[in-house]
């Protein structure tokens, strides 16, 4: 896939986009640029329901008052490889960690808390695929905060 991507000046322009993120390697790079490529229309609410990162919750029936859960409507591949780039990203990444942490802190789940990450990291590679540009963190610390 490399091989392709290197092949094709903008692929190659946007897999090193999307690789400037600290904490997503070559293989979440890939599945989120086919995801950007596969879905080239989007906007950054629409391209995180299509990874099936959304929330959703229960609005009728008994138990109305459980907790909001991500819909899992959209793409398997997407949300497993972005959990690995999560756990590295809240590793070595600052951005990241404090936020992660900010989560944490305010009584969130780790799940929860790995899920919002997941969810940073989707919209930062969408706007950096849609841009052209590489990842600032200074531009992106308002996203993360």
């Amino acid at each position: 896939m490399k091989k392709l991507i290197k092949k094709d000046k903008d692929l190659n322009k946007s897999f090193t986009n999307i690789i400037t993120i600290q904490g997503v390697g070559d293989i979440s790079a890939i599945v989120l640029l086919h995801h950007f490529i596969k879905y080239p229309n989007t906007n950054q609410k629409e391209i995180v329901s299509l990874a099936g990162l959304d929330p959703i919750s229960k609005n009728s029936g008994t138990s109305i008052h459980s907790k909001a859960k991500i819909s899992k409507a959209g793409s398997k591949l997407c949300r497993a490889t972005l959990f690995m780039a999560v756990l590295s990203a809240v590793r070595f990444n600052e951005e990241f960690k404090k936020f992660y942490e900010n989560l944490k802190q305010r009584g969130k789940h780790t799940t929860v808390a790995q899920i919002a990450v997941m969810r940073k990291i989707i919209i930062i590679a969408h706007s950096l695929y849609k841009n052209n540009e590489k990842y600032n963190n200074r531009k992106y610390i308002k996203v993360l905060t």
